[in-house]
């Protein structure tokens, strides 16, 4: 399988950014997009590709979290540029 990956485009940035709004200010929104993120994210227009989970984590005061982003199946670690445009630190 592919990397997962959203599609960025201006529609989904909205969409998101609608998401965080509101999980910010309804916490069973929040709870709802923690316990189900691909319907609750399919119901605010974020559409997960098949066979992809999402999963929901809360950045807090004094703890955050960092992606590691998975290892490209056709590159070697060697060749792989991480300073290039096509990397995503994932933050």
């Amino acid at each position: 399988m592919a990397n997962a990956q959203l599609t960025r485009s201006p529609e989904t940035e909205a969409a998101w950014r609608n998401v965080v709004t509101r999980a910010w200010s309804d916490e069973q929104f929040k709870n709802k997009l923690v316990d189900d993120p691909n319907s609750t994210l399919a119901e605010a227009g974020i559409p997960l590709p098949s066979g992809v989970n999402a999963v929901i984590v809360e950045n807090e005061p004094g703890r955050i979290h960092l992606v590691l982003p998975a290892k490209p199946g056709d590159v070697s670690v060697n060749e792989m540029q991480l300073t290039d445009g096509d990397y995503d630190p994932g933050f």
